[in-house]
Protein backbone atom coordinates (compact mmCIF):
# COMPACT_ATOMS: atom_id res chain seq x y z
CA UNK A 1 0.00 0.00 0.00
CA UNK A 2 2.59 2.34 0.74
CA UNK A 3 4.44 1.61 -1.73
CA UNK A 4 2.20 2.51 -4.29
CA UNK A 5 1.71 5.27 -2.86
CA UNK A 6 4.90 6.89 -2.39
CA UNK A 7 5.59 5.44 -6.11
CA UNK A 8 4.97 8.69 -7.73
CA UNK A 9 7.07 11.23 -5.15
CA UNK A 10 10.00 9.12 -4.94
CA UNK A 11 10.32 10.07 -9.18
CA UNK A 12 11.26 13.08 -7.82
CA UNK A 13 14.41 13.75 -6.49
CA UNK A 14 16.61 15.61 -4.22
CA UNK A 15 17.93 18.76 -5.27
CA UNK A 16 20.63 21.04 -4.06
CA UNK A 17 20.35 24.23 -4.00
CA UNK A 18 22.59 27.47 -4.63
CA UNK A 19 21.28 31.23 -4.07
CA UNK A 20 22.89 33.99 -6.23
CA UNK A 21 24.25 37.00 -3.46
CA UNK A 22 23.33 40.42 -3.99
CA UNK A 23 25.27 43.07 -2.85
CA UNK A 24 22.98 45.60 -1.84
CA UNK A 25 24.25 48.78 -0.91
CA UNK A 26 21.47 50.73 -0.71
CA UNK A 27 17.34 49.59 -0.46
CA UNK A 28 14.52 47.57 -2.23
CA UNK A 29 10.78 48.66 -2.61
CA UNK A 30 8.14 47.56 -5.18
CA UNK A 31 7.56 47.53 -9.40
CA UNK A 32 6.34 51.05 -10.48
CA UNK A 33 5.90 52.72 -13.92
CA UNK A 34 9.11 54.10 -14.37
CA UNK A 35 7.54 57.30 -16.50
CA UNK A 36 5.98 60.12 -15.89
CA UNK A 37 7.00 61.66 -12.60
CA UNK A 38 10.02 59.42 -11.72
CA UNK A 39 11.83 62.18 -14.77
CA UNK A 40 10.74 65.75 -13.56
CA UNK A 41 13.67 67.60 -13.12
CA UNK A 42 13.92 69.18 -9.85
CA UNK A 43 16.92 70.77 -7.91
CA UNK A 44 15.39 69.78 -4.43
CA UNK A 45 18.41 67.86 -3.50
CA UNK A 46 17.80 67.87 0.36
CA UNK A 47 14.22 66.57 -0.82
CA UNK A 48 15.96 63.70 -2.58
CA UNK A 49 18.26 62.99 0.20
CA UNK A 50 15.31 62.96 2.33
CA UNK A 51 13.23 60.15 0.25
CA UNK A 52 16.39 58.15 -0.25
CA UNK A 53 16.91 57.46 3.72
CA UNK A 54 13.49 56.95 3.98
CA UNK A 55 13.59 54.37 1.21
CA UNK A 56 16.49 52.50 2.68
CA UNK A 57 14.67 52.37 6.50
CA UNK A 58 12.03 50.73 4.39
CA UNK A 59 13.86 48.36 2.41
CA UNK A 60 15.84 47.39 5.76
CA UNK A 61 12.58 46.22 7.10
CA UNK A 62 11.70 44.37 3.78
CA UNK A 63 8.75 47.12 2.88
CA UNK A 64 9.98 47.21 -0.58
CA UNK A 65 7.15 48.64 -2.52
CA UNK A 66 7.06 51.46 -0.08
CA UNK A 67 10.91 51.43 -0.85
CA UNK A 68 10.33 51.79 -4.49
CA UNK A 69 7.72 54.67 -3.58
CA UNK A 70 10.03 56.50 -1.71
CA UNK A 71 13.33 56.22 -4.30
CA UNK A 72 11.27 57.72 -7.15
CA UNK A 73 10.27 60.51 -5.14
CA UNK A 74 13.91 60.80 -4.72
CA UNK A 75 14.13 60.90 -8.56
CA UNK A 76 11.52 63.01 -9.11
CA UNK A 77 12.69 65.61 -7.24
CA UNK A 78 16.53 65.26 -8.26
CA UNK A 79 16.92 62.89 -11.47
CA UNK A 80 20.50 62.29 -11.64
CA UNK A 81 21.03 60.90 -8.14
CA UNK A 82 23.30 58.16 -8.01
CA UNK A 83 22.04 56.51 -4.78
CA UNK A 84 18.29 56.89 -5.61
CA UNK A 85 18.47 54.90 -8.85
CA UNK A 86 21.02 52.26 -7.54
CA UNK A 87 18.44 52.03 -4.43
CA UNK A 88 15.44 51.56 -7.02
CA UNK A 89 17.09 48.77 -9.04
CA UNK A 90 17.86 46.66 -5.48
CA UNK A 91 13.98 47.20 -4.33
CA UNK A 92 12.59 46.09 -7.95
CA UNK A 93 14.86 43.27 -8.35
CA UNK A 94 13.82 42.04 -4.29
CA UNK A 95 10.74 42.37 -5.80
CA UNK A 96 10.94 40.02 -9.39
CA UNK A 97 11.18 42.99 -11.53
CA UNK A 98 14.19 42.19 -13.59
CA UNK A 99 14.07 44.12 -16.31
CA UNK A 100 13.00 47.52 -14.33
CA UNK A 101 15.21 46.62 -12.12
CA UNK A 102 18.16 46.43 -14.94
CA UNK A 103 16.48 50.10 -16.39
CA UNK A 104 17.60 51.48 -12.64
CA UNK A 105 21.12 49.91 -12.68
CA UNK A 106 21.77 51.05 -16.10
CA UNK A 107 20.69 54.62 -15.11
CA UNK A 108 22.62 54.10 -12.18
CA UNK A 109 25.80 53.24 -13.79
CA UNK A 110 25.28 55.93 -16.31
CA UNK A 111 25.93 58.60 -13.54
CA UNK A 112 28.68 56.67 -11.47
CA UNK A 113 30.46 53.82 -13.58
CA UNK A 114 32.79 52.82 -11.26
CA UNK A 115 30.39 51.52 -8.48
CA UNK A 116 31.08 47.28 -8.41
CA UNK A 117 28.52 46.64 -6.45
CA UNK A 118 26.08 47.95 -9.05
CA UNK A 119 27.37 46.08 -12.02
CA UNK A 120 27.26 42.78 -9.91
CA UNK A 121 23.76 43.58 -8.95
CA UNK A 122 22.98 44.11 -12.61
CA UNK A 123 25.05 41.22 -13.38
CA UNK A 124 22.49 39.00 -10.61
CA UNK A 125 19.21 40.90 -12.13
CA UNK A 126 20.63 39.38 -16.06
CA UNK A 127 21.15 36.11 -14.48
CA UNK A 128 17.97 36.07 -12.95
CA UNK A 129 16.68 35.96 -16.16
CA UNK A 130 18.37 33.17 -17.82
CA UNK A 131 21.07 35.66 -20.02
CA UNK A 132 23.46 33.96 -18.60
CA UNK A 133 26.80 34.65 -20.75
CA UNK A 134 25.81 38.46 -20.44
CA UNK A 135 25.34 38.18 -16.33
CA UNK A 136 29.68 36.36 -16.81
CA UNK A 137 30.40 40.00 -18.37
CA UNK A 138 29.03 41.75 -15.93
CA UNK A 139 30.52 40.76 -13.25
CA UNK A 140 33.46 40.64 -15.15
CA UNK A 141 33.58 44.61 -15.26
CA UNK A 142 33.07 44.32 -11.61
CA UNK A 143 36.38 42.29 -11.48
CA UNK A 144 38.17 44.57 -13.77
CA UNK A 145 37.79 47.03 -11.59
CA UNK A 146 38.81 45.14 -7.96
CA UNK A 147 39.73 41.24 -8.80
CA UNK A 148 39.11 40.61 -4.80
CA UNK A 149 35.79 40.79 -4.54
CA UNK A 150 35.23 37.26 -3.41
CA UNK A 151 31.07 37.44 -3.44
CA UNK A 152 31.28 38.72 -6.93
CA UNK A 153 33.62 35.22 -8.08
CA UNK A 154 30.98 33.09 -6.37
CA UNK A 155 27.96 34.63 -8.49
CA UNK A 156 30.34 34.31 -11.68
CA UNK A 157 30.69 30.29 -10.20
CA UNK A 158 27.06 30.06 -9.93
CA UNK A 159 26.04 31.30 -13.46
CA UNK A 160 28.66 29.33 -14.72
CA UNK A 161 27.21 26.34 -13.71
CA UNK A 162 24.53 27.48 -15.27
CA UNK A 163 26.00 28.03 -18.75
CA UNK A 164 27.80 24.16 -18.74
CA UNK A 165 31.18 25.48 -17.79
CA UNK A 166 31.78 23.46 -14.62
CA UNK A 167 35.72 23.62 -14.51
CA UNK A 168 35.70 27.61 -14.63
CA UNK A 169 32.67 27.71 -12.02
CA UNK A 170 35.45 25.51 -9.75
CA UNK A 171 38.25 27.79 -10.68
CA UNK A 172 35.94 30.59 -9.52
CA UNK A 173 34.73 29.14 -6.61
CA UNK A 174 38.23 28.65 -5.12
CA UNK A 175 39.41 32.26 -6.04
CA UNK A 176 36.50 33.25 -3.86
CA UNK A 177 38.02 31.19 -0.86
CA UNK A 178 41.29 32.33 -1.99
CA UNK A 179 40.56 35.32 -1.53
CA UNK A 180 38.01 34.77 1.48
CA UNK A 181 38.07 31.75 3.54
CA UNK A 182 35.05 33.58 5.86
CA UNK A 183 32.96 33.74 2.36
CA UNK A 184 30.86 30.58 3.52
CA UNK A 185 28.92 31.04 0.01
CA UNK A 186 32.04 29.95 -1.73
CA UNK A 187 32.49 26.53 0.23
CA UNK A 188 29.03 25.46 -0.80
CA UNK A 189 29.51 26.46 -4.82
CA UNK A 190 32.75 24.35 -4.33
CA UNK A 191 31.28 21.70 -2.77
CA UNK A 192 27.83 21.30 -4.82
CA UNK A 193 30.99 20.93 -7.83
CA UNK A 194 32.36 17.85 -5.68
CA UNK A 195 28.37 16.65 -5.29
CA UNK A 196 28.62 16.84 -9.33
CA UNK A 197 31.39 14.31 -9.50
CA UNK A 198 29.76 12.35 -6.86
CA UNK A 199 32.83 12.98 -3.95
CA UNK A 200 30.27 12.82 -1.31
CA UNK A 201 32.55 12.37 1.50
CA UNK A 202 34.37 15.66 0.38
CA UNK A 203 31.41 17.77 -0.17
CA UNK A 204 30.13 16.88 3.29
CA UNK A 205 33.54 18.14 4.69
CA UNK A 206 32.91 21.52 2.90
CA UNK A 207 29.43 21.93 3.22
CA UNK A 208 30.84 21.69 6.95
CA UNK A 209 33.32 24.32 6.57
CA UNK A 210 30.57 26.53 5.19
CA UNK A 211 27.93 26.19 7.90
CA UNK A 212 30.82 26.72 10.56
CA UNK A 213 30.95 29.85 9.32
CA UNK A 214 27.22 30.56 8.69
CA UNK A 215 25.05 28.82 9.94
CA UNK A 216 21.91 30.52 9.45
CA UNK A 217 21.34 30.13 6.04
CA UNK A 218 18.04 27.30 5.78
CA UNK A 219 19.00 26.02 1.80
CA UNK A 220 22.67 25.39 3.18
CA UNK A 221 21.40 22.83 5.77
CA UNK A 222 19.71 21.33 3.35
CA UNK A 223 22.31 20.85 0.90
CA UNK A 224 23.90 19.63 3.94
CA UNK A 225 20.77 16.77 4.24
CA UNK A 226 21.33 16.03 1.05
CA UNK A 227 24.69 14.99 0.70
CA UNK A 228 23.87 13.03 4.19
CA UNK A 229 21.39 10.95 2.68
CA UNK A 230 23.29 10.54 -0.25
CA UNK A 231 26.17 9.09 1.97
CA UNK A 232 23.15 6.89 3.37
CA UNK A 233 23.26 8.77 6.90
CA UNK A 234 19.63 9.07 6.98
CA UNK A 235 19.45 9.69 11.11
CA UNK A 236 21.90 12.58 10.98
CA UNK A 237 20.24 13.83 7.50
CA UNK A 238 16.92 13.93 9.28
CA UNK A 239 18.36 16.51 11.74
CA UNK A 240 19.67 18.72 8.78
CA UNK A 241 16.45 19.00 7.00
CA UNK A 242 14.92 19.54 10.33
CA UNK A 243 17.25 22.50 11.04
CA UNK A 244 16.57 23.65 7.67
CA UNK A 245 12.89 23.82 7.92
CA UNK A 246 13.55 25.70 11.46
CA UNK A 247 15.61 28.31 9.70
CA UNK A 248 13.05 28.27 7.11
CA UNK A 249 9.80 26.37 7.71
CA UNK A 250 8.50 27.14 4.37
CA UNK A 251 10.94 25.60 2.55
CA UNK A 252 9.03 22.87 0.21
CA UNK A 253 12.00 21.28 -0.80
CA UNK A 254 13.49 20.75 2.53
CA UNK A 255 9.87 19.23 3.32
CA UNK A 256 10.33 17.10 0.40
CA UNK A 257 13.96 15.74 1.18
CA UNK A 258 12.88 15.02 5.02
CA UNK A 259 10.23 13.04 3.75
CA UNK A 260 11.72 10.70 1.23
CA UNK A 261 14.82 9.86 4.13
CA UNK A 262 11.74 9.14 6.10
CA UNK A 263 10.70 6.88 3.65
CA UNK A 264 13.88 5.66 3.21
CA UNK A 265 13.80 4.68 7.39
CA UNK A 266 10.74 2.55 6.99
CA UNK A 267 8.69 5.53 8.63
CA UNK A 268 6.57 5.71 6.10
CA UNK A 269 2.94 6.92 8.01
CA UNK A 270 5.50 9.91 8.87
CA UNK A 271 6.82 10.40 5.46
CA UNK A 272 3.49 10.81 3.56
CA UNK A 273 2.89 13.53 6.62
CA UNK A 274 5.68 15.05 5.90
CA UNK A 275 5.53 14.77 1.80
CA UNK A 276 1.52 16.18 1.86
CA UNK A 277 2.90 19.31 4.33
CA UNK A 278 5.74 19.85 1.15
CA UNK A 279 2.62 19.67 -1.11
CA UNK A 280 0.67 22.29 1.00
CA UNK A 281 3.45 24.49 1.13
CA UNK A 282 4.03 24.24 -2.87
CA UNK A 283 1.08 22.43 -4.70
CA UNK A 284 2.79 22.59 -8.03
CA UNK A 285 6.40 20.80 -6.32
CA UNK A 286 5.10 17.22 -7.69
CA UNK A 287 3.50 18.68 -11.28
CA UNK A 288 4.39 16.80 -13.85
CA UNK A 289 5.95 13.62 -12.10
CA UNK A 290 5.49 10.10 -13.60
CA UNK A 291 2.14 8.57 -12.39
Amino acid sequence: MFAALFQKHLFKGLSFILSVSICLSSQITSAVSMHGKVYQTSSKKYSAKKWIKNGQSKYKRAKFERAVKAYNKAIASYPNYFEAWDGLGNALYCLGSYDMAIQAYDKALSINPNHNATWVNKGIAVYKKGSYEEAIKLYDVALGMDPKLATTWYNKGVTLIASGRHKEALEAFEKAIEINPQEDLAWHGKGYMLILSEQYDNALQLFGKAIQVNSERGWAWNNMGITLYKLRMYDDAIKAFNKAIEINPKSARAWHNKANTLYNLGKYEESMRTYNKAMELDPLLYAGIKK
